[in-house]
C-alpha cells in the first residue's frame, strides 16, 4: 500500500500489540505484516518510531519501567 492507509486503520491498541509482539515476543516482520495487514514500509516506520510516536514513546516507557522493577 503506497498511500499508507494501512496505518490509519490501526488503533492505539493495535500499535501497542505490534510493538509488544515484535520487541518482547520476537515475532518476525512477515508474521506481523500478515496478521495486521500492513506494508513492510509501514511496519518498519512503526517499529522505528517514525510514525505513531506517542504509542512508541509510551511503549518504551512502560518497557523500561518493567525492566527496572524486576
Amino acid at each position: 500500500m503506497d498511500n499508507r492507509s494501512d496505518l490509519i486503520k490501526l488503533d492505539d491498541e493495535d500499535v501497542y500489540m505490534i510493538l509488544y509482539l515484535c520487541k518482547v515476543k520476537g515475532y518476525r516482520p512477515n508474521e506481523l505484516m500478515q496478521e495486521f495487514r500492513i506494508s513492510r514500509k509501514s511496519l518498519d516506520d512503526l517499529l522505528a518510531g517514525h510514525v505513531r510516536k506517542n504509542c512508541y514513546k509510551g511503549f518504551n516507557q512502560i518497557e523500561k519501567y518493567l525492566v527496572e522493577t524486576r
